[in-house]
């Protein structure tokens, strides 16, 4: 059951990401140096937006799922979907505004004016005839999103539902000095050839700058994890590019996973140890590079680990 009151569990991936071809996130405006300058913090160090991570890898993730079983179906939020509540154009989603109507209201079984109608038609269809002359409560609403909305909307969130996953902003990892202006110009599709007076620039980060990449996700269920492990393989191997002008090349880059850590609050002794020490006493260790390398293999071991059992939930077995 979908439920955000109750902090159950949670997933947190580190790791560096690597430009392997320069990147233009842009702003929007024209500054005096170019045309179209890129996103900076507030220090001005090139920055990229969670928002701009989180949409790629959500568009990877969506298209590579429907591929691991009959039972994943991932919607189009724009289409006419009609196995999930987020799609715009759906009955689903026009159904669910008419119950939605009467959250901590009393539903009549008798009214016959057009919202009441509406709304017993919607639960029929919804199977949940049941709450017809009862008070829909919010616990209502989110058993039909945990019914209706499809595995992407489950972690990356919907119009009704929040996401369980996170992206943090990225920040550059190191100091961060110069970036590159480069130029490009118009062309007419029909001669292939550059279009007077249409010269502009942009504003680049070259490539081999690493940026700090951080991903939280909270109460996820099995399905929820093998999604995300899925985008995550992805961007190890490359396969999701970032920002704009990427037809020209831009935008490779390339995750180096180093961490990942699990907190699991229904086991009271992991709940004692994060309220009281968080660092369980490992602040400022120091180790040496030997013991440093065993961590890491060990560390890499566990991610992939993760990786395998994650990702070989979501295939459906073959039928015998």
């Amino acid at each position: 059951m979908l439920n955000y009151r109750i902090f159950q569990s949670r997933y947190r991936f580190e790791g560096t990401l690597t430009l392997e071809t320069a990147l233009h996130i842009g702003t929007g405006k024209v500054a005096t140096l170019t045309d179209s300058p890129i996103l900076r913090d507030a220090a001005g160090r090139p920055l990229i937006p969670g928002s701009s991570l989180k949409g790629a890898f959500r568009a990877a993730v969506s298209r590579l799922a429907p591929n691991l079983g009959e039972t994943i179906q991932i919607c189009d939020p724009f289409g006419a979907d009609d196995f999930c509540i987020s799609s715009q154009n759906g009955k689903k989603n026009k159904d669910y505004q008419a119950v939605k109507r009467f959250v901590n209201k009393n539903l009549s079984s008798q009214a016959a004016d057009a919202d009441s109608k509406e709304a017993r038609e919607a639960l029929a269809r919804f199977g949940h005839t049941e709450w017809i002359g009862n008070e829909i409560s919010e616990a209502n609403l989110l058993k039909l999103l945990d019914e209706n909305l499809c595995p992407v909307c489950k972690v990356f969130g919907s119009p009704y539902y929040a996401a369980k996953a996170h992206f943090d902003d990225l920040p550059v990892k190191e100091d961060f000095n110069v970036t590159e202006i480069r130029d490009g110009v118009g062309i007419d599709r029909d001669s292939e050839r550059a279009i007077d007076k249409i010269k502009f620039d942009f504003e680049v980060v070259p490539a081999g700058t690493t940026f700090k990449f951080g991903l939280t996700l909270e109460n996820p269920s099995e399905q929820d994890k093998g999604l995300v492990a899925i985008g995550l393989r992805e961007m190890e191997e490359g396969m999701i590019r970032l920002g704009g002008i990427r037809s020209r090349g831009l935008g490779v880059c390339r995750l180096t996973l180093e961490k990942m850590e699990e907190l699991n609050l229904a086991d009271t002794k992991q709940l004692m140890a994060y309220l009281i020490n968080r660092n369980n006493g490992k602040k400022g260790e120091k180790i040496d590079e030997a013991e440093r390398a065993r961590r890491l293999e060990a560390e890499q071991a566990h991610i992939q680990a993760f990786f395998a059992e994650a990702i070989a939930s979501l295939f459906t077995p073959p039928e015998e």
